[in-house]
Protein backbone atom coordinates (compact mmCIF):
# COMPACT_ATOMS: atom_id res chain seq x y z
CA UNK A 1 0.00 0.00 0.00
CA UNK A 2 1.40 3.41 -1.02
CA UNK A 3 1.11 6.42 1.23
CA UNK A 4 1.02 9.96 -0.05
CA UNK A 5 2.23 12.78 2.15
CA UNK A 6 1.48 16.38 1.25
CA UNK A 7 3.38 19.20 2.91
CA UNK A 8 2.21 22.82 2.76
CA UNK A 9 4.60 25.55 3.77
CA UNK A 10 3.38 29.08 4.44
CA UNK A 11 5.88 31.88 4.81
CA UNK A 12 5.22 35.35 6.19
CA UNK A 13 7.93 37.94 5.83
CA UNK A 14 8.38 41.06 7.92
CA UNK A 15 10.98 43.69 7.24
CA UNK A 16 11.78 45.95 10.17
CA UNK A 17 14.00 48.91 9.45
CA UNK A 18 15.25 51.07 12.27
CA UNK A 19 16.81 54.21 10.84
CA UNK A 20 16.51 57.94 11.39
CA UNK A 21 13.16 59.15 10.09
CA UNK A 22 13.16 60.76 6.64
CA UNK A 23 9.72 62.35 6.53
CA UNK A 24 9.27 63.94 3.11
CA UNK A 25 6.52 64.98 0.74
CA UNK A 26 5.54 62.35 -1.85
CA UNK A 27 4.11 64.25 -4.81
CA UNK A 28 2.41 61.12 -6.18
CA UNK A 29 0.67 60.21 -2.91
CA UNK A 30 0.19 63.92 -2.04
CA UNK A 31 1.17 63.08 1.56
CA UNK A 32 4.08 63.42 3.93
CA UNK A 33 5.49 59.91 4.37
CA UNK A 34 8.49 58.25 5.99
CA UNK A 35 10.68 57.78 2.90
CA UNK A 36 13.14 54.89 2.60
CA UNK A 37 16.67 54.66 1.29
CA UNK A 38 17.37 52.78 -1.94
CA UNK A 39 18.91 49.91 0.04
CA UNK A 40 15.89 49.60 2.35
CA UNK A 41 13.52 49.66 -0.63
CA UNK A 42 15.62 46.96 -2.33
CA UNK A 43 15.35 44.71 0.73
CA UNK A 44 11.59 45.23 0.88
CA UNK A 45 11.09 44.50 -2.84
CA UNK A 46 13.65 41.65 -2.80
CA UNK A 47 15.63 43.14 -5.69
CA UNK A 48 19.04 44.81 -5.91
CA UNK A 49 19.66 48.53 -5.39
CA UNK A 50 20.34 49.11 -9.08
CA UNK A 51 16.83 47.86 -9.92
CA UNK A 52 15.32 50.32 -7.41
CA UNK A 53 17.35 53.14 -8.96
CA UNK A 54 16.15 52.21 -12.47
CA UNK A 55 12.54 51.94 -11.29
CA UNK A 56 12.80 55.38 -9.70
CA UNK A 57 14.37 56.87 -12.84
CA UNK A 58 11.59 55.44 -15.02
CA UNK A 59 8.85 56.70 -12.68
CA UNK A 60 7.78 53.21 -11.61
CA UNK A 61 8.43 54.20 -7.96
CA UNK A 62 7.47 57.31 -6.06
CA UNK A 63 10.75 59.04 -5.25
CA UNK A 64 12.31 62.35 -4.30
CA UNK A 65 15.83 63.66 -3.98
CA UNK A 66 17.19 65.54 -0.97
CA UNK A 67 19.24 68.72 -1.28
CA UNK A 68 22.29 66.52 -0.56
CA UNK A 69 21.47 64.35 -3.58
CA UNK A 70 20.15 61.34 -1.63
CA UNK A 71 17.38 59.50 -3.51
CA UNK A 72 14.49 58.54 -1.23
CA UNK A 73 11.72 56.07 -2.07
CA UNK A 74 8.10 56.27 -0.94
CA UNK A 75 7.06 53.06 0.85
CA UNK A 76 3.62 53.27 -0.81
CA UNK A 77 5.12 52.74 -4.29
CA UNK A 78 3.26 49.88 -5.97
CA UNK A 79 6.34 48.03 -7.29
CA UNK A 80 7.68 47.54 -3.77
CA UNK A 81 4.78 45.27 -2.84
CA UNK A 82 4.14 43.28 -6.00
Amino acid sequence: MKTRTEVTVEIDRWVVVSRPKKRRWCSVCALYVEMMSIDDAARLAQVNSRTIFHWAESGALHSSETTEGLLLICPHSPNLHS
